[in-house]
């Protein structure tokens, strides 16, 4: 059976492009894309280069597209947007470095490489803090952005919009259904304070490495599991390396669009306003990204080399009870401000529980 039965071309080209880059080293030298890229395509009134990581026709790359068509149009012409998505300004440390410095000035990423910048966006991993889309969705926008926009801005970043990934799950070469078997197991960490502290209060022997480099990690047994979601466990080769993935659904993977932020606050009030509406709404692109994890989600579990493990409530409580020492650890290890932020998310979700979610249950 092949890596996945894509319904389109599209998604065709989608695992192929990320299968091969998530698989490389991502350590290019940034290049020199500043805002003279536009230099023999005229002068426009707002230029504005993007870099991302983008697989072709993936749902991040719709989004990429439809900002910068959407952008086009609602300026009459007058913004135009070079795109850069390809992994072609680097990787993340590289790309987040040329837009703090203006060479470019918008970027996507995930949380574990804007932590790297803005700390306190590793307390949004907390093990367990999330019980359901609806949920996550309601605090992370009503709640969260203006929370961190100031965060942001303290490091010349303007957060334009979260993106979404999904649900993250424990793989391994073996079952890891309960925590005392990730006791001594080596388990490979991102970057985020919150994955590491994760890993170890689980007793696993942590390993934290760059995503493209876990496959080889695993086929040598320098590590045997780790966490990840269903996109990247199905489409990289992750699956043919670790067949076990327990759905412990122990926090959710999602991402940041940022700009830099003197180039954006130099802007008029109502180009601000227009970029921020070109930019696709988080709602929007969820039910394209959702819907694209659910058909490789189906793919996976049509694998007959792969075995999923869902947990039952019992099993999901050993895993809550694990790690519910962990936020102190997180907020201790980030320092800043991440202790205002747990209050923030968890006022947050207390609004959602106590208003959102009775009021949807009693229509």
């Amino acid at each position: 059976m092949g890596l996945l039965k894509p319904e389109t071309g599209a998604e065709k080209d989608t695992m192929r492009f990320l299968k091969k880059l998530l698989l490389l080293a991502m350590s290019f030298v940034c290049l020199g894309v500043a805002a003279s890229t536009f230099a023999d395509e005229g002068q426009p009134r707002i230029k504005l280069t993007a870099g991302a990581f983008a697989a072709p026709g993936s749902p991040w790359d719709m989004d990429w597209q439809q900002f910068s068509r959407d952008l086009t149009e609602n300026s009459n012409g007058e913004a135009k947007v070079k795109l850069l998505i390809r992994a072609e300004t680097g990787g993340e440390p590289a790309t987040m470095s040329a837009i703090r410095r203006n060479r470019i000035q918008f970027g996507g990423f995930t949380l574990g490489g804007a932590s790297a910048i803005v700390p306190e966006l590793s307390m949004l991993l907390t093990p367990f803090f999330f019980d359901t889309f609806e949920e996550l969705d309601y605090v992370m926008d009503e709640h969260l952005l203006e929370v961190f926009r100031p965060l942001f801005a303290e490091k010349n970043l303007f957060l334009v919009s979260w993106t979404d990934v999904g649900w993250a799950h424990f793989y391994g070469r073996r079952p890891i259904l309960h925590p005392r078997d990730a006791e001594g197991y080596s388990l490979r960490s991102q970057a985020s304070e919150a994955s590491q502290i994760l890993m170890q209060s689980l007793g696993g022997d942590m390993l934290q490495m760059p995503f493209s480099d876990v496959i080889p990690a695993l086929q040598t047994g320098l590590v045997e599991g780790g966490e990840t979601n269903i996109i990247l466990y199905g489409i990289t080769g992750l699956d043919g390396e670790a067949p076990h993935l327990t759905l412990t659904r122990h926090s959710y993977d999602s991402g940041v669009v940022v700009a830099n932020y003197k180039w954006f606050m130099g802007l008029s009030e109502a180009d601000q306003n227009m970029i921020l509406e070109s930019y696709p709404k988080p709602a929007a692109s969820r039910v394209r990204i959702r819907g694209f994890a659910k058909r490789v989600d189906a793919a996976v579990r049509a694998k007959p080399n792969v075995t999923i493990h869902t947990l039952s409530a019992d099993e999901r409580q050993e895993w809550v009870d694990a790690t519910k020492g962990n936020v102190e650890r997180i907020i201790q290890e980030i320092g800043g401000k991440a202790a205002e932020v747990y209050q923030a998310m968890i006022e947050g979700r207390r609004d959602y529980r106590e208003n959102v979610a009775v009021k949807a249950a009693s229509q």
